[in-house]
């Protein structure tokens, strides 16, 4: 079988998700949202495909969007890793570390995004790739990001060419000819109606999450909001 990058790391071969603990910065979508209803909308059209087999999908109750990548417990190389924390530091004490540093965190406006394009990743699966809804928001994320990536010492290397976007399943097992052929359409269908509908992604305050796989993200501890 040809399976995927993320088989062995996120998930098992059968598609069931493995342990994969670490921490993260998140929105989720706003369950209220006109636009969560569009971003499940688009999993569904996922599911329904004849090669839905071949991943693994998230659950809806997950759906966010990262700000900055945290830590991961079975990633620990000096590039993924903070600077501030020694690299065999247990994952817990990392997100202790960070709930004390994250008392100087700036804080932030409700970010606002809009639709960009679908995306279909080598390593991963498919997301909903975003783009900032107008300037302030570009602005205020840039501010985010470097505040948090010097208060946590973490300095991935795509810090300043990060996509934002929204994760909606992961590849298990790779496609053949035909069953890329079936995404793409898919892919472009989905793409068609979020260009008209998606609208402007508002998010709230930006989490603090740890998780222990792929399939639920834990606030805890929310970044202050702008007044």
């Amino acid at each position: 079988m040809n399976y995927a990058p993320s088989v062995g790391v996120k998930f098992n071969e059968d598609g069931t998700v493995r342990r994969f603990p670490g921490n993260t910065f998140l929105c989720h979508v706003d369950k209220t949202s006109p636009v969560y209803q569009e971003v499940l909308w688009a999993q569904q059209q996922l599911k329904a495909m004849k090669c839905a087999t071949n991943y693994a999908f998230l659950p809806e109750a997950s759906m966010h969007m990262t700000v900055i990548e945290g830590l991961c417990d079975q990633i620990r190389e000096a590039t993924h890793w903070s600077s501030k924390l020694a690299e065999d530091v247990n994952i817990e004490s990392a997100t202790e570390s960070f709930q004390a540093w994250l008392q100087e965190a700036a804080a932030t406006p409700n970010f606002q995004m809009k639709f960009d394009y679908v995306y279909n990743s080598r390593a991963g699966g498919t997301v909903l790739r975003l783009k900032p809804a107008n300037d302030e928001t570009k602005s205020a994320l840039k501010v985010c990001r470097d505040n948090l990536s010097e208060l946590t010492g973490i300095r991935h290397p795509t810090h300043d060419e990060y996509h934002f976007h929204i994760t909606l399943s992961y590849k298990v097992i790779n496609l053949d000819e035909e069953q890329q052929a079936e995404l793409e359409q898919t892919c472009q269908r989905i793409e068609e109606r979020l260009n008209q509908s998606f609208g402007v992604l508002t998010h709230g305050a930006v989490e603090f999450c740890v998780f222990e796989d792929m399939f639920e993200f834990k606030p805890v501890k929310l970044l202050s909001l702008e007044k």
